[in-house]
């Protein structure tokens, strides 16, 4: 393991390994958080629905850019 300069393959390995389990998290929430706003009845409730669920979108977001430029995805 290095602090500074090129990452091992292992270690890239690993580490897209790991993100693309929290990618699969994020995205089983998604559903279930689509799941929640269809039931809801109150327009507030739907607002804040899709407030999470627009976050949750930016972290996939994130962590997809994440592994393309640090993990050679």
């Amino acid at each position: 393991m290095t602090t500074r300069g090129k990452i091992d393959r292992q270690e890239k390995n690993i580490m897209r390994s790991q993100l693309e389990e929290i990618l699969d998290i994020h995205r089983t929430l998604d559903k279930k958080i689509d799941n929640y706003r269809e039931v809801s009845i109150s327009s507030e409730y739907r607002r804040f629905w899709n407030e999470l669920k627009n976050e949750n979108m930016e972290k996939v977001k994130s962590i997809s850019r994440f592994m393309v430029l640090k993990c050679n995805r």
